[in-house]
């Protein structure tokens, strides 16, 4: 099940704050962890999720679809 909103919004936080306060951080390796927990989170929110889709046939008709945002291995 897809994470809230809200919960996203906790989750960039904390990813933000990880290392904002170490004055001895090694920022290529604060940004690469900032990206992966920003990617988890993004990922957390977004799969499982359930999306429609619109768009317009080959012949010019309308078209939609639900489908579920399932992850690629």
């Amino acid at each position: 099940m897809p994470i809230s909103q809200a919960q996203l919004a906790a989750k960039i936080k904390a990813a933000m704050e990880f290392n904002s306060d170490d004055p001895t951080v090694d920022i290529p390796a604060a940004r690469q962890h900032f990206a992966d927990e920003l990617a988890e989170a993004i990922a957390q929110f977004t799969v499982g999720r359930e999306t429609t889709v619109t768009g317009t046939s080959a012949t010019g008709g309308a078209v939609a679809g639900t489908g579920i945002i399932k992850a690629t291995p």
